[in-house]
């Protein structure tokens, strides 16, 4: 039992370390920003959407 116990506080610590991401997703890109970011995720066939990109 105790053990289960440590584990989950373990867990429950863990849990609160999570950062939110630091990077732009085409998700995140709006119409006002897509000549000013380039997602990391864009693809070779969408960067020509993306002007922040070339």
């Amino acid at each position: 039992m105790k053990k289960i116990l440590a584990t989950s506080i373990v867990l429950v610590a863990l849990a609160g370390c999570v950062e939110e991401q630091s990077f732009t997703t085409e998700a995140d890109i709006s119409e006002a920003n897509r000549n000013t970011d380039c997602p990391v995720d864009v693809t070779e066939a969408d960067r020509a959407n993306y002007p922040a990109c070339n």
